[in-house]
Order: C-alpha cells, then structure tokens, then sequence
C-alpha cells in the first residue's frame, strides 16, 4: 500500500481475511436474517424511540432499560458472528466447457415493461409458440405489444400464447429506438409485463458491446484482449443460466450492449481477430470480469463477492492504471442524505454521527461499513454501502471517509468493483508494447488462452 493509500486506511489496515458482498451481476441483497437480528437488536435496545418512536417501547414493554441494553449487545454480536452469505450457496467461478459451444446467446433488453413497440422494415417471421410453425409475413411491422390478460396484444391483433418470436432474415428489428439482429423473443411473465429478450449470434453480441464497454480508438491489442474477455464472460453467463429465459442483461450489470446501431470498425475487428478464443483455468471457463481502474491492486474476487476461490482470480498489484483518469476520486455527501438513502432501504434509524469502513481485503477495498448514529450502530456489507450511494458517485470500495460539520468527505482510488481486467490498466499495458496475450496472462494469472 502507497503512502496515499495508507491515508485512507483509517484505523483499519488490510487483512485480506473478510468475505464481502457482490457486483451487479451478483448482487443479492443484505442477509433478510441478517436484516431481522438487526432490527430486533434496535427494537430491544434502550435507544429503541429513536428508532420509530413510540413503537420502539411498546413492542417490548417488559423489558427494562438494562436487560434491554444487554439482549441488544447479544444480538449484535450474533449477528457479527453471522457468515456474510449463509443463506445462499457461493456462486460458482468455473464451469465445465460442453462438447458442443454455444454459438447464440439471450440478452435481456426490457424487463417487466407493460408495452414495447417493434419496427421492422423487411420481411420478417413470426411464431407464437414453440411447436407452431413460423408465418412468413412479407409487409413491415410497426406495432405496440402488450400483455393482455389472455395472451399477447400486438396492435389489435391478439394472440394466445405467452411466447412471440420475431425474426429477421437479414437487417434489424428495431425495438424502442434501438435495432437488434437476428431474433427478438417477447415474453409475457406474471402481472402482465413483458420481457423483451434479444437471441444473437456471440460473435455479432461482442460487435455491440466492445464500442460502449472501451474507446474504440484505444491500441489493437488492448481490443483484442477485451474481446476475448468479453466473450469469455458472455459464453460464461449463457452455460451458467442456460435454463433461464436470458443470461445475460444489455446494461453495466452483464455488459453494456447497444445492438446494431454502434458498431465500429475497429472494435468489429478485434472482435474477428480473435473470433471463438476465450480464457481458461484448469479446462474450465470462468466469469473474466472486468472494470474500469483497480487503483493500484486488484481484489481476489471471493474477498469482495459471495463466490467460490479461484486463483485465477485472485488479484494481482497493477500500477499501471497510476495517474490515468480514474487513478482517484473524491465525494462530499451530507450526512443527512446518507441517512434519507438508508431509510429508503428500511435502515431507520436516526441522527447519522459517523461512518467507518473496516474488514479491508488485501488489495486495501473495506468489506464492512459501520454507520454511528446517536444511539445505535448499524454495520452494513461495504457492496451494499455503495450501491445504495450509487455506483457512479461512489466509485470504489478502496476508499476513506472523514467526518466534520454534518458532512461526509470520500477519497478513494479505482473505478468499479477492482477484480479481474483493469481496462485503464490494460490500456497503458499495451501502449508499452505488451501483447493482448501477454496482457490477458497479467491480470488473470494461470489462464490458458483456448480457441473453440
């Protein structure tokens, strides 16, 4: 750790030895029991009026002051003593690579929407169920779908089925102001809401992603390596949920994914220069992520995400995204505010004093956050902390907080969650000359490069 670094480390020095919470694409929310002792914790404590008033007391009005203060620090500590994700099993890290490779992939582009409106200018099919034969319609489309309590609406046409496919021999199916290739699957789930579902070829989903997720104007082989860890990543997520309806989203949560609109020559070009290879360890696939800037290290992804260990993911120290864009941030935020944010996410108590984050992994990021009000202590995963602040505003868990006047001052490092490719790192790595598989090997050590 620098000694900038060392500035932010607060009272609590990295030990490596937490078990933090999830990106995006892992979220879950805090422990429901977890969530309960707390609560209970607060209800039994002497401070308990601060919390909701009146009710507080009266829930339990036999208790007196002290044995309410002792069930209140039994409480706690139970609920230090709680594994962070004992509810749910750690996500897997690897998978097994099938015989046969998936060539097309399921991007959800709506989900739970009341209407979507489609335009397609070409011919196109039609199929409203999985054993009916697809109608040839030559005219174009412009239609609003909706879920209708009998099936699907499109314009004043119904149709009995739960299941429409729309695909396009050639061209694009425009949906909302975006156009997407190949197959458009509308969905009617539960409350009549739609799930608009995009089936693509991989090869042609990377084309989407790689101009919104890097510049297209960066080194060839910082491209390359990015589409090789894009569709390691993508080829990752449709073997793991391959039963679902979608594997992957198109925001930041999966990959950004713009469909056919945003192509770039260049990006298109890494894409067919590295078509079908993808990253491996031990034989098996693994999620590759990827973000913006590590800030000096990047975070072995089971510290900071209820997954399984994988030394493929493990971290390694990276200097190189020093002094680049994201290098450093900072964030001043009234503590009022961090109070009304955490009412929202049924936190509520009052008189915010203080914040300290603490459990810090190795690569420095907090895996805790602790919330000091004037009669209560709440402790938060450090993942939750920053998704409710936002994820654009607070931009790393490698970060510090000093507290004066009412108002919270944040310095940290990094952009993102900090495991696996640092894309500003990567960048400098290959302005220096290295190649995208020399830069690949870097940053998730022991991987094999397997072309399928």
């Amino acid at each position: 750790m620098s000694d900038k670094e060392s500035e932010i480390a607060l009272s609590d020095q990295p030990s490596g030895t937490g078990r933090p919470s999830g990106r995006p694409s892992l979220e879950q929310p805090a422990s429901a029991f977890g969530l309960l002792v707390m609560k209970v914790a607060f209800l039994c404590s002497p401070f308990g009026t601060s919390l909701r008033g009146s009710e507080a007391t009266e829930a339990i009005p036999n208790l007196s002051r002290v044995s309410k203060s002792v069930i209140s620090t039994f409480i706690l500590l139970v609920l230090f003593s709680i594994p962070a994700f004992a509810e749910k099993p750690l996500l897997s890290t690897s998978l097994p690579i099938p015989s046969e490779i998936p060539h097309s992939i399921k991007v959800a582009l709506m989900v739970d929407v009341p209407s979507v409106s489609i335009y397609i200018e070409g011919p196109y099919m039609v199929k409203i169920s999985e054993t009916a034969a697809s109608v040839f319609e030559s005219k174009p489309l412009q239609a609003t779908v909706l879920a209708d309590e009998q099936g699907i609406k499109m314009n004043d046409q119904l149709y009995p089925t739960d299941r429409m496919t729309l695909t396009v021999p050639s061209g694009s199916i425009q949906v909302g102001r975006k156009r997407y290739a190949r197959q458009i699957q509308i969905i009617k789930k539960s409350g009549n809401k739609l799930l608009v579902v995009n089936q693509i070829d991989l090869e042609e989903y990377l084309k989407g992603v790689l101009p919104l997720e890097v510049h297209p104007d960066w080194s060839a082989e910082f491209l390359k390596a990015h589409a090789v860890i894009s569709r390691t990543f993508a080829l990752f997520k449709t073997l793991e949920k391959k039963d679902l309806d979608y594997a992957l989203v198109d925001t930041a949560q999966s990959q950004v994914y713009g469909g056919s609109l945003f192509h770039k020559e260049s990006t298109d070009h890494a894409v067919d220069l590295t078509r079908g290879e993808v990253l491996t360890s031990d034989g098996k696939l693994f999620p590759s992520y990827f973000h913006a800037a590590c800030g000096g290290r990047t975070a072995q992804a089971d510290q900071i995400w209820p997954v399984e260990p994988n030394p493929v993911l493990k971290g390694v120290v990276c200097n190189f995204c020093k002094g680049t864009k994201y290098w450093r941030w900072s964030l001043k935020m009234p503590l009022q505010k961090i109070e009304e944010i955490m009412h929202e996410k049924d936190y509520p108590a009052k008189n915010l004093s203080n914040i300290q984050f603490t459990a810090r992994d190795r690569s420095g990021r907090a895996t805790r956050v602790i919330l000091k009000y004037k009669l209560s202590i709440v402790v938060i995963r450090a993942d939750d902390f920053r998704a409710w602040i936002g994820y654009d505003l607070f931009k790393s868990l490698k970060a510090g907080v000093t507290v004066e006047n009412g108002l919270a001052s944040f310095v940290g490092y990094g952009w993102g969650h900090g495991i696996g490719f640092c894309q500003w790192g990567a960048k400098a790595q290959a302005e220096a000359g290295k190649n995208y598989r020399e830069i690949l090997s870097f940053y998730f050590p022991g991987s094999e490069l397997k072309k399928f």
